[in-house]
């Protein structure tokens, strides 16, 4: 009796300590291939066949559809410049410049990948070509509650978010890292709370 109680005990902590590291895998590993800039996380694999199996088993939890090299790639951001979490209870400004593409987006998600914003005609999602540009045709983008003149994208609720910038036809999504990536900066512009 005292084996059989040995044995169901070892496989369950088996089992347990397995599925942990596979959640935790899922959700914290980023890629074998995952270019990092500034708080901006990519992988540019996740679309095509070599996909590490984890990324492969994220694509196939969330049933999202990904890019396919050469197509485009995705960045996700969840902290600031400054390394503290993105929070919908502040408002924030994108500078600086973006990698050479054909068309991007930006739109901003909860941390269940619902679209945030949208309410009473406020924009759920900017692209590219439809922003005002400075002189040196760099665009400033402010992200918040409250509108804001100029490129505005529309943040609503409380609690964290995902800013989401994806450039599509962009030599970035299959460039071997000769030369380096320029991403926005995510700057805090102004808080309701301390955090």
């Amino acid at each position: 009796m005292r084996f059989l109680f040995l044995t169901v005990l070892a496989v369950a902590i088996a089992l347990g300590l397995g599925t942990a590291s596979v959640v935790f895998m899922l959700e914290r590993f980023e890629g074998a291939d995952a270019l990092v800039v500034g708080p901006w996380h990519a992988d540019r694999t996740t679309g095509s066949p070599t996909a590490d199996p984890y990324a492969k088993a994220r694509l196939a939890r969330s049933g999202n559809l990904t890019l396919g090299l050469g197509e485009g790639v995705a960045f996700q951001a969840r902290v600031d410049t400054a390394n503290r979490e993105l929070r919908r209870e502040c408002a924030y400004r994108l500078e600086g410049a973006y990698p050479p593409a054909r068309v991007w987006t930006l739109a901003a998600f909860d941390n269940g990948g619902r679209l945030i914003g949208g309410d009473g005609g406020r924009p759920r999602h900017l692209v590219s070509l439809n922003l005002m540009r400075e002189d040196d045709n760099s665009a400033l983008i402010s992200i918040g509650r409250e509108a804001r003149p100029g490129n505005w994208l529309a943040n609503a609720g409380t609690g964290p978010f995902v800013l989401a910038l994806t450039f599509y036809d962009t030599p970035v999504s299959t460039d071997s890292g000769a030369a380096p990536v320029a991403m926005p900066l995510i700057v805090r512009t102004g808080c309701l709370a301390d955090g």
